[in-house]
């Protein structure tokens, strides 16, 4: 009989499972460790914690293991604010980019409406007739559309509608959910690999999902701010190693923004976007993540389903203004 407790644990644990562990210390007394598989052999485990912090534990001298939910704690997304979880969100699609007071002048030579709209939430520290003079100078002299992103229904699209400012590009639906709540009820899959830079295959397949200008500008916003995790599921039987779907995790403020989910037409109905996001949770919780989010185009309410099947829910609505 294997009286080893890791060994007993079901499912088997693997790298990067998160798990608490009691063992024997040399003068026989006994410790705990709480944190992420990083090496697992027949003999050893090492196990690291918040911080860094590594426990190498011999096998033999574990007393006690168990699995234990990869993210608990910290702050619900229904009580941050709307405005809260845009300021979160600004560093997960970005270029260039310089401030406005609170307000955030985004630019990425046209690649995505977020990456080149100025993000109005919080306070501009100036009227709303001088910010908005300053956005249309700044965008005009980039040769892009003056654009702004507001949350829907608050008082700076009615400011700035009361400017004359009217609705352009699409409006969007931000779902969250705990990542607990995420992680919790769906299983891992070790298909998935996961990259912290741009890799050319991952960059080859996001081209097939949607059309980039300017290369130089998408590889920006796609490799960075970090942490980034680029996951992939690679294709099995005569497509093997080709990329069938892929993900983008971006890490900031205990949150994970989720982006570029796409699967290859061939691969679709077999659950492997699930599949990424699952294993972006796990990545994003070792960073401290408690929380995720993605944006959806409201008009695509197959998406907005297939989100909510997965725990999300609706937090706010953004859209985006120009002048008349």
């Amino acid at each position: 009989m294997d009286t080893d407790p890791l060994a007993a644990i079901d499912p088997p644990i693997r790298i990067d499972d998160r798990v608490t562990i009691r063992y024997r210390l040399g003068d026989g007394s006994a410790t705990d460790v709480v944190g992420w598989i990083s090496r697992l052999d027949p003999t050893l485990v090492e196990v690291l914690s918040p911080g860094d912090r590594r426990a190498v534990v011999g096998r033999g001298s574990i007393i006690l293991a168990k699995r234990v939910p990869p993210a608990r704690g910290g702050r619900p997304p229904e009580r941050w604010s709307a405005d809260e979880v845009e300021a979160a969100a600004a560093p997960g699609w970005i270029a260039d980019h310089e401030p406005l007071g609170d307000w955030l002048l985004r630019s990425g030579n046209g690649f995505t409406g977020r990456a080149n709209s100025c993000l109005a939430v919080g306070d501009p520290r100036l009227g709303y007739d001088q910010a908005a003079k300053i956005i249309i100078g700044h965008y005009t002299g980039l040769g892009l559309e003056p654009r702004v992103q507001t949350v829907a229904g608050g008082p700076i699209e009615q400011a700035l509608r009361d400017l004359g400012w009217v609705e352009t590009y699409v409006r969007t639906t931000v779902m969250t959910s705990t990542l607990s709540a995420l992680l919790d009820d769906h299983p891992r899959n070790p298909r998935v690999t996961i990259d912290s830079e741009l890799t050319e295959d991952w960059w080859q397949a996001y081209l097939h999902y949607r059309d980039v200008s300017d290369h130089q500008v998408g590889r920006r916003i796609l490799g960075g701010p970090q942490p980034v995790g680029l996951a992939a599921i690679r294709a099995e039987g005569p497509d093997a190693g080709q990329i069938a779907s892929l993900g983008r995790g971006q890490v900031s403020n205990e949150w994970l923004g989720l982006a570029g989910l796409w699967t290859r037409p061939e691969h679709r109905r077999q659950g492997l976007a699930t599949m990424i996001m699952i294993e972006l949770g796990h990545w994003a919780a070792r960073l401290g993540a408690r929380n995720a989010y993605l944006q959806v185009e409201m008009k695509n309410s197959g998406a907005v389903a297939a989100y909510e099947s997965l725990g999300f829910v609706r937090h706010h609505d953004y859209l985006y203004l120009r002048p008349a």
